[in-house]
């Protein structure tokens, strides 16, 4: 394990740019002036500030502002890339959710602490991508059952029956037949990306409504604790979203 994540304070501590500024002008100052003292009192004052520095409130707060921020950052840098493929319907529900995200998140960090408040708002974040994947999903299912739409199997399995039936040369049938069985698992394939399409639809909506909900639970005064429980019971309905995604790729 590295000492970044042993312990990110005191990486932090030790590549801020003062403290870098201040061990570098220490070693300049002690060869300028040929005498080792200015770099031994700047290795103190280095110790000094390691051992103080990183466990100080105020600098734990800022280190861990700027890690949210970039971790923000990503997270907006992933939902916006993931937008452009979207169509306008999907779009408009991925910034509808993202606004109700927000507004919860603000209200929580502006309302009175509780222990639970990071890892909801941990949860809250990777919501928005997790909705935004559920929103792809919906559209890829629905495509490959609009393919299904201009081409329907049933149609396929028919027309290779009758001509089956005709055929004579056994070679021929041979492979009449193995098209019908391909025409069959289209069928049976149709019939699960239907289920697919309503289970995905069924919890984008529930998302949707059940962040709307609480968003106005949020503005009635509803506390910490239950805040974080309802949070938790809603992240729940996308925690199956990479079995659904390798069911569509199966």
């Amino acid at each position: 394990m590295t000492t970044e994540a042993q312990d990110p304070y005191l990486t932090t501590a030790f590549y801020s740019q003062y403290n870098i500024i201040l061990l570098g002008g220490s070693a300049l100052f002690s060869l300028a002036s040929a005498s080792p003292l200015p770099l031994v009192l700047g290795a103190a004052a280095e110790l000094a500030w390691l051992g103080i520095g990183p466990r100080l409130p105020a600098f734990r707060r800022r280190v861990d502002a700027a890690a949210d921020g970039e971790r923000r950052a990503v997270l907006e840098d992933e939902v916006m890339a993931g937008m452009r493929s979207l169509s306008p319907e999907h779009t408009a529900r991925v910034l509808g959710v993202g606004q109700s995200i927000s507004f919860l998140t603000m209200r929580a960090e502006a309302g009175p602490a509780f222990p639970e408040r990071k890892q909801m708002l941990l949860e809250l974040e990777a919501l928005r991508p997790a909705f935004l994947r559920l929103c792809q999903l919906r559209e890829k299912v629905s495509q490959k059952l609009e393919d299904l739409r201009l081409s329907p199997p049933e149609q396929e399995v028919a027309e290779l029956t009758r001509a089956y039936s005709a055929e004579k040369d056994l070679g021929v049938r041979f492979t009449i037949h193995q098209g019908m069985k391909a025409a069959q698992r289209k069928i049976e394939q149709q019939a699960r990306w239907v289920e697919l399409q309503r289970q995905t639809e069924q919890r984008l909506t529930i998302v949707e409504q059940s962040l709307s909900h609480l968003a106005g639970q949020q503005q009635m005064g509803l506390a910490g604790a239950e805040l974080e429980r309802e949070v938790a019971g809603v992240t729940a309905h996308v925690v199956m979203l990479p079995a659904m995604e390798a069911e569509l790729d199966a």
